[in-house]
């Protein structure tokens, strides 16, 4: 979902629109597959250009049930259809029919067919997926203005059961998986809806959120940040207080103790997927690569590797959990749950919440690591310059002179190594130079290269460290010029 105001305008989604849009140009049907985490906006991106078109038929699955069966489905299915349609009810036995009669009320004109939540339509047909593909190859596909449309939020089933299934090779005309709305197209719509906010207000949003687009419809700009996030993190009717039991009972079910054990374990520690096994006291065996898999796909945990200094891809690198939702709410929406049900104290501001200014620091650098492209232009850098762009852990070794850890390390062409530091804190004084020196003096790079120290934070610079802070780095980029993408100054 990009944004939507008020006024039910959109914002961003801009190269997903321009993907989809170019469908329109092919003399065949298209196969599209959708990807992408709860709530991260599908169905609006899909919604939004379908506007275009005069037929826009939406089935959703329903969501699981312990009892629910594959005859439910069915039954939905047709149910939908009928009222889409505006024809009577047809019963269905078996989804081989219910697609055949889709295919019919949409064999001739232009039609987007949103088949959402398929996952959940699917799940209890084993055949599923090859029912829908013997009906893509003998019917849908007749109708060369058809662009048949499949997601949900349980990304792994539609990777496993279409995208990686051998069925559908050469069948599917486009595969977005979709992410986090970015800093600028987030702010471009508090600016469009008049959020008064300064860079801190919507730092302190962000954390909680991220760039995830129902979330951030949920903040009221006729409140200051701290009572948005009173609100709905910590009163029962909030939509974030309770959104992590649905997040993992409605897309992981019956995987969901073993996840959410793997997301738990990696909250405040970046491992590797040896050091992961060890900690859960586990073999790194098929079953954990297909749990870290079903998380990256569903966009809550990143795989960063790490680059060496010729360019090259290292083996080694860390898993971190890249959603700044599941991060907030464990580290502080949890610890407060049970009292807040049973009439304890209240949580009134972010002054109640230990350890809030510390999970800042960890949300910001999700978020320009999310971001990271943006930082570019303030090193007046270019993608195609680029070799590597990522966070960087040199290990001791004999043949160093001791280990480091770097937030983002942007190595050009030019074999220039830009160190950049991120910082989330009120004040920033002087003591930030003395860490990142401190890195550089021990980062094994090849004699040939240049290091700039790069700063990129949010908060104040101390007043009489300021000229000392500017006169180190090589760059200063505040959290507000990302938002804004203002290089100037």
């Amino acid at each position: 979902m990009s944004i939507r105001s008020e006024s039910r305008s959109f914002f961003g989604r801009a190269k997903e629109l321009e993907m989809l849009r170019a469908l329109r140009k092919k003399k065949a049907a298209s196969l599209v597959c959708v990807l992408g985490r709860r709530r991260i906006g599908k169905s609006t991106l899909i919604g939004e250009f379908a506007r275009e078109f005069k037929s826009f038929v939406v089935i959703q699955g329903l969501a699981p049930e312990d009892h629910s069966s594959n005859q439910d489905q069915l039954d939905h299915f047709a149910t939908r259809m009928a009222i889409v349609f505006q024809t009577p009810r047809v019963h269905f036995t078996d989804w081989s029919q219910a697609f055949h009669e889709l295919a019919v009320k949409t064999k001739r004109g232009a039609h987007v067919v949103l088949l959402d939540e398929i996952s959940w339509m699917g799940r209890k047909d084993p055949l599923f997926a090859a029912k829908l593909k013997d009906a893509w190859d003998l019917e849908f596909r007749n109708n060369p203005q058809l662009i048949l449309v499949v997601c949900g939020s349980v990304s792994s089933w539609i990777d496993h059961n279409i995208l990686k299934n051998v069925n559908f090779v050469g069948r599917i005309s486009l595969a977005i998986n979709l992410g986090e709305l970015s800093l600028k197209e987030i702010n471009r719509f508090w600016t469009a809806n008049h959020y008064h906010m300064g860079s801190m207000e919507k730092m302190i949003i962000l954390s909680v959120t991220g760039g995830v687009p129902k979330y951030l419809e949920e903040i009221l700009a006729k409140k200051t940040a701290e009572q948005n996030l009173v609100s709905l993190c910590f009163t029962p009717s909030g939509i974030l207080f309770s959104e992590y039991d649905k997040i993992f009972s409605d897309i992981f079910e019956r995987k969901k103790k073993g996840l959410d054990k793997i997301i738990r374990t990696l909250l405040t520690q970046k491992l590797s997927p040896v050091q992961l096994a060890a900690k859960l006291g586990v073999s790194q065996s098929g079953d954990l690569t297909e749990d870290l898999s079903v998380l990256e796909i569903s966009g809550f945990l990143s795989r960063d590797y790490y680059f060496k200094p010729d360019g090259k891809m290292s083996k080694l690198g860390h898993l971190r959990v890249k959603d700044n939702y599941l991060r907030f709410y464990l580290s502080q929406i949890e610890p407060n749950r049970d009292r807040i049900l049973r009439g304890g104290k209240a949580i009134h501001s972010i002054a109640d919440l230990k350890s809030f200014e510390a999970i800042l620091g960890y949300q910001f650098e999700n978020l320009i690591l999310g971001n990271r492209t943006l930082v570019y232009p303030f090193l007046n850098l270019e993608d195609r310059s680029v070799v590597s762009s990522a966070p960087y852990v040199q290990r001791k070794t004999q043949q160093n002179k001791g280990g480091c850890q770097i937030d983002l390390l942007i190595h050009t062409q030019l074999d220039v190594f830009f160190v950049c530091e991120f910082k989330c804190a009120r004040l920033i004084d002087r003591s930030i130079i003395k860490e990142v020196q401190k890195k550089c003096a021990v980062l094994k790079l090849p004699s040939r290269s240049s290091v700039k120290p790069v700063l990129v934070y949010e908060g104040e610079l101390y007043a009489p460290h300021r000229d000392e802070i500017e006169g180190y780095f090589y760059r200063l980029v505040r959290f507000e010029q990302l938002l804004d993408g203002d290089v100037v100054g």
